[in-house]
């Protein structure tokens, strides 16, 4: 079990996984209907089970956001020792987040900087990353060098993260969003949604009038500002709790038609649905993207990975492929990895 878990909810995941390892031990071989698989995972789901803290973030425009803080999807920090990165065609990579260790809501052992996520051009699919983490004393706003002016497009998973490149360079300009609430303001309305609904004629007007101005509107980037409060993160599928709902069913079934005998395997039915229940109470909801945490296993199994470091769902309306999801991985001894995991 992991150590960022609290003593109380560490407590519970041994608890069911005891209650877990009892049943199947003294149900190996005979025919009563378990479900040895999912049992098996559910196991592996609470040992993988971490306290995460969801990111927190507000958007802005490119040439608002701090790049020596925590940023997604927009410009971070760069220097002439930790210049912006090409991939091995030359042609600059995208970043995809940027974590400042002081912001961190508890110490990560070995991590002390600017830990920065890079993505190659992808040609439509999942491209090579890069991480790096920039030393605390290397990140000195005296230091930082421009964000990089590229006129060509830059093919990655997510078109967007790339776009504000050409807002950074373009000058400061309000979002669509920002202008027609000016104006909204203006006419006694309190925001450009309120406008909508009231005179969606005007909102029109003034939308085209934008785009005459400004020309595109503002591609959005989000500055993290904090870390929500922590929570269990773990992965309980819908056929783990199934399996749950089958052992109730068949030590209901034992109680009423068992014999004697039966008293001793109704015994571990009744732990390990009770362990469930339990543990259940301590899970919380699955907010993505997180700071440490898990995430839904498709390709590959918590199990089998270093800590999840950043666990990428989605970010805000901005999905990972068809329902699939990325991680970046991390422990003392091997350091930063990345990986994709997509239906």
């Amino acid at each position: 079990m992991d150590a960022l878990l609290s003593d109380v909810a560490t407590q519970a995941a041994t608890k069911l996984v005891a209650a877990v390892d009892d049943l199947l031990d003294a149900t190996a071989g005979s025919k009563l209907a378990i479900p040895e698989d999912d049992l098996g995972h559910l196991r592996s789901s609470v040992q993988s089970a971490r306290t995460g803290f969801p990111l927190l973030w507000k958007e802005c425009a490119s040439h608002e956001v701090n790049r020596l803080g925590s940023v997604l999807l927009g410009p971070v920090f760069t220097s002439a020792a930790h210049p912006w990165p090409s991939d091995e065609d030359g042609n600059p990579m995208v970043p995809l987040c940027q974590l400042n260790s002081a912001q961190f809501p508890l110490f990560i052992e070995g991590v002390d900087g600017l830990v920065q996520v890079w993505l190659t051009q992808s040609d439509g699919g999942y491209g090579n990353s890069l991480i790096r983490v920039v030393p605390t004393s290397d990140a000195d706003v005296a230091l930082m060098t421009p964000v990089i002016q590229h006129d060509e497009a830059i093919d990655v998973l997510l078109p967007e993260a790339a776009d504000w490149l050409r807002d950074f360079h373009s000058g400061p300009k309000p979002s669509k969003n920002q202008y027609i609430t000016a104006a909204a303001v203006k006419l006694g309305h309190a925001s450009a949604d309120e406008l909508a609904e009231a005179n969606s004629d005007e909102w029109d007007r003034l939308a085209n009038e934008y785009d005459e101005t400004y020309g595109d509107d503002v591609v959005a980037c989000m500055q993290i500002t904090d870390f929500d409060d922590g929570r269990v993160y773990c992965n309980i599928t819908a056929d783990q709790r199934n399996a749950i709902v089958s052992l109730e069913k068949l030590r209901n079934k034992l109680e009423k038609n068992g014999t004697p005998s039966d008293d001793a395997i109704v015994r571990l039915l009744t732990n390990t649905c009770s362990a469930f229940k339990a543990w259940i109470e301590h899970v919380g909801d699955q907010t993505y993207p997180s700071f440490l945490g898990t995430f839904q296993e498709i390709q590959y199994r918590a199990a089998d990975k270093d800590a999840s470091f950043i666990c990428f769902e989605n970010i805000g309306m901005r999905e990972w492929g068809e329902g699939g999801n990325a991680q970046v991985f991390y422990s003392k001894d091997n350091g930063f990895s990345f990986d994709w995991s997509c239906s």
